[in-house]
């Protein structure tokens, strides 16, 4: 955002007025609160909408006009398309295709998964094909004896680069080619990002076939160990209840008994205690309640619980002693979804427990952070893994639930399997009308959706689930704060200042500027709000230059779908750190060469199909 920091100042510099400085400060909170994560991103956005309008910067009806958005619209009903897919079944044809093409070969399995991912992903949304085929890549991991991290980033990367090879191939796309269109460029055809597209994909397959490979990291997930693999710790608290025979007894006493445990911090009463414990006379000793939080492997969590004198929480302890216990317990690891309807809560709050019988979280696993909090105060987020004590008697309870996916391979049965014809059918007839510009896309999105119901594909009950009500108030709100941006002149400022900083080297190196800062941005900030953001300034750039904007609108639609450096700019970055146990660093590994390699041709791509030429 230099550009627009800079164009803050030139404007304070020539007098600015109330409603610009107001748009200037909302957007620097907005980036702030993304970057820091300290408000969820649909209540960002509602709040966009409610200071702009509070402040009088746009009209009530302008900060809701966003809601009644074509590319909205049509966002929504791919949530819902995408649903029908993955409801009946039509996805599971192209992983059957993966298996048939990697032929249990690992050196082509990645290329065969990313090419289903792609595909799948240049006409379903991103996220629900990451859903889908999380399951389907643990599977062939147990199956091939593969790490997870092997395979899941390059499933989140394909999605990313697939997504870019259509229209409705990812949400920010869509978002872009409707705030070009409101700023005065032309429509945006169903496959006109499909050549450029391709490139990219290709590209980014043989860089993540070949050198990406060898920067992977090899680790397990729970669910994998489980089968032999090599186990990732978690952090959990046990409680020592009062007549403890352990009571006045060493923490590490108790704890060197059991191998692969480490305690991290004691909690007396308000007080806290950091390890090492031993070197703390106050908390050398085990009093009656004391709570110790520790970390391990499941196995070692498993022996240390089983001591007695100990309390485990959130009903663990009923579940230890419950009849058959010892034979039929099992640690498994769930990942809440995107739209699950634990986010938000604590586990202490949701009857987690009762409602999937005594099944006792013990463990919660935060992208590669061991959080530090009591398990039944942690608010769940997007991507958390949930390391989870069971009876396996009820297992399949926890398959069947929208809540999370139970990180064991394929097991569970697509409800509607003889809609899956129907589903397609519907799809294609929708890309193909979609393609020939019959009828606007989100007409006939909405129409796909009714012929869904209509069909039986999905109920309506589920079309209403599907959607992803944060992602819909985001989107809402940054297209309020991009009217705001035009409105005030804010846009202007900062194309202006980003000319005055690259003009005198040229189009290209304008062209160079736009794509680099939506790539840089995207690394911290929803690629949705980058794309609302930057693409009227892009514009207004290539407009005062006198060349036609097209080229720059690219750039700035290639460049905020290029999050691959970073876990927090896409939702499916996300969505694997856990299940793929990775760390923050691994994403920079893998990721960084290949947002330099995709700028590199991207600088030759976009002006390619795109040329740079004055206007008129």
């Amino acid at each position: 955002m230099n550009a627009l920091a800079l164009s803050a100042l030139g404007m304070i510099e020539g007098g600015l007025s109330t409603e610009a400085l107001v748009v200037i400060l909302v957007t620097a909170a907005t980036v702030v609160l993304f970057v820091t994560e300290w408000l969820s991103i649909d209540l960002i956005g509602l709040l966009v909408i409610v200071t702009l309008v509070l402040t009088g910067t746009l009209s009530i009806e302008d900060g809701v006009a966003g809601f009644s958005s074509r590319a909205l619209i049509t966002i929504a009903c791919m949530f819902v398309l995408s649903a029908g897919l993955i409801r009946t079944g039509a996805l599971e044809v192209l992983s059957s295709a993966m298996f048939g093409v990697a032929k249990g070969k690992k050196p082509l399995l990645v290329i065969a998964l990313m090419v289903t991912v792609a595909v799948s992903s240049a006409f379903v949304n991103n996220t629900p094909v990451a859903v889908i085929f999380l399951p389907v890549v643990l599977d062939v991991c147990m199956r091939l004896d593969v790490a997870p991290s092997r395979l899941l980033l390059p499933m989140s990367y394909a999605s990313i680069l697939g997504g870019t090879c259509t229209l409705i191939g990812t949400s920010t796309n869509l978002i872009v080619a409707q705030v070009a269109e409101q700023n005065g460029f032309g429509q945006i055809g169903m496959f006109e990002l499909t050549l450029p597209g391709l490139i990219f994909a290709v590209i980014g397959f043989l860089y993540l076939a070949t050198i990406g490979r060898k920067l992977l990291p090899r680790r397990a997930s729970v669910s994998s160990a489980m089968k032999g693999g090599k186990i990732r710790e978690f952090v959990t608290e046990i409680q020592f209840s009062a007549g403890s025979p352990l009571v006045g007894k060493t923490f590490q006493e108790v704890v060197a008994r059991v191998p692969g445990v480490t305690p991290l911090m004691v909690i007396r009463g308000e007080e806290t205690h950091m390890a090492p414990l031993r070197a703390n006379p106050r908390t050398q000793f085990i009093r009656e309640g004391d709570v110790l939080l520790l970390r391990g492997d499941p196995s070692s969590i498993n022996a240390l619980v089983s001591k007695e004198g100990i309390s485990l929480p959130h009903g663990l302890g009923e579940l230890m002693s419950s009849p058959g216990a010892g034979k039929t317990m099992t640690m498994v690891e769930l990942v809440i979804n995107p739209n699950s309807p634990l986010l938000g809560r604590t586990m202490s709050n949701v009857d987690f427990s009762r409602k999937h019988g005594n099944a006792a979280t013990i463990a919660i696993l935060r992208r590669d952070e061991h959080l530090r909090e009591r398990v039944g105060e942690i608010r769940l987020r997007m991507g958390d893994t949930l390391l989870v004590a069971c009876d396996e008697d009820h297992l399949e309870d926890l398959r069947h639930t929208d809540e999370f996916i139970l990180l064991e391979g394929v097991s569970h049965e697509m409800l509607r399997r003889d809609k899956a014809p129907i589903a397609v059918g519907i799809m294609g007839v929708m890309v193909v009308l979609a393609a020939t510009g019959v009828a606007p896309i989100a007409t006939l999105a909405l129409a796909a959706v009714a012929a869904m119901v209509l069909t039986r594909c999905m109920s309506l009950r589920v079309a209403y689930s599907s959607i992803d009500s944060t992602i819909v108030v985001l989107i809402a709100g940054m297209l309020a704060l991009g009217l705001a941006l035009q409105q005030t002149g804010v846009a202007a400022m900062a194309s202006d200042a980003m000319l005055g900083l690259l003009a005198d080297y040229g189009p290209l190196a304008v062209l160079a500027g736009m794509y680099f800062l939506a790539m840089l941005v995207t690394a911290v900030v929803s690629n949705n709000a980058v794309g609302v953001l930057l693409t009227p300034i892009a514009m207004n750039a290539a407009i005062s230059m006198g060349y036609h904007p097209a080229p720059f609108v690219f750039a700035v639609l290639f460049g905020a779908s290029a999050c691959f450096a970073t876990p927090i700019g896409y939702q499916t970055n996300l969505f694997v750190y856990g299940p793929g146990g990775y760390r923050f660093t691994d994403y920079v590994r893998v990721g960084a060469p290949l947002n330099l390699l995709l700028f590199l041709v991207a600088m030759f791509v976009i002006p390619w199909f795109w040329p740079l030429v004055p206007l008129g």
